[in-house]
């Protein structure tokens, strides 16, 4: 039966000459940073293969074969379909597999205006705190980024989703929380966002041209972290950062050009392609009784 993968993250196998997914490693030219990537995707490679005995029995169990690698079930697909721009992924300045293509990022409906929660009058440059809609006991980052963001001329919002209790936090006079806000529909009145980096917040804050402070807290946030870095669009903070420390982050991300530049061109490169129309594309061109020769429908940028 033909099938299409559909992957979310960066792509998720170890490719040669790029460090591999959840090394949060960024790339390194030279001698050097090709030992390295080496090493680090040896080490990715064995992790994988750790999962093939519990793999093959779920396989066994629905009648299919045994394979000897994790990475064959995924890559036995017809078309692995990343749903980003390469230039957001280090996988794609290496030699990718003849069946990964990017498609772009797909994003859920949303309504193109929002009721801002301040006068008309208020025109400080606004900053939206999104720090994951999971539980990562993230309330005490979202305490320090309020304190750093009290001192600064700008209008803060906080985006607190089912995961943090605004209860007890301290909200400064410049800021306002709200349990749920579509990005897509605020984003684009954002000067910049304040994250943890998760990747679909990272793809819709530069999908609209607005710079990123990575804060990254676990999970593969590090690694989307240090791809918005390489790519120009973002800055990086630790968790643990004082709030004076990520004042000072914030104060010049906001004033640095070269940001809005990095972010404004990688809003281009993921407009290249609507990866739910792709895929959408893709789809329907499996069902068709000449699918197995025929080509695929292109992607922009794929």
């Amino acid at each position: 039966m033909p099938a299409v993968a559909l992957v979310h993250c960066p792509y998720p196998l170890p490719v040669g000459g790029v460090p591999p997914l959840f090394s949060g490693l960024g790339p390194v030219d030279g001698p050097l940073g090709g030992m390295r990537d080496a090493l680090v995707n040896r080490v990715a490679t064995r992790l994988l293969r750790t999962g093939v005995p519990l793999l093959n029995k779920a396989r066994t169990e629905q009648g299919l074969a045994p394979l000897d690698e994790w990475a064959d079930q995924l890559l036995g697909v017809r078309e692995i379909c990343v749903m980003t721009a390469p230039e957001l992924d280090f996988s794609s300045r290496g030699a990718l597999p003849r069946n990964v293509r990017y498609v772009g990022p797909a994003f859920e409906p949303y309504p193109c205006e929002w009721d801002s929660p301040w006068p008309d009058t208020n025109t400080d440059p606004l900053v939206v705190i999104s720090l994951s809609t999971s539980y990562m006991n993230q309330r005490a980052l979202a305490q320090r980024i309020l304190d750093a963001l009290g001192g600064l001329p700008v209008r803060a919002l906080l985006t607190a989703g089912p995961a943090l209790d605004t209860t007890h936090l301290q909200i400064p006079a410049n800021a306002r929380t709200v349990a749920f806000l579509p990005h897509r529909s605020v984003f684009p009145h954002a000067k910049l966002v304040i994250t943890h980096a998760g990747w679909q917040t990272v793809n819709a804050s530069l999908a609209d041209g607005v710079p990123l402070l990575c804060i990254p807290d676990g999970r593969d946030q590090p690694d989307n972290a240090a791809r918005v870095v390489a790519c120009g669009a973002g800055v990086r903070a630790r968790k643990r950062a004082s709030p004076r420390k990520l004042r000072r982050v914030i104060a010049s991300a906001l004033e640095d050009p070269e940001l809005t530049r990095g972010a404004s061109a990688m809003a281009q490169a993921l407009a290249r392609s609507d990866g739910a129309l792709t895929i959408a594309a893709s789809v329907e061109h499996l069902a068709r009784p000449d699918a197995a020769t025929a080509s695929l429908p292109s992607a922009a940028g794929g």
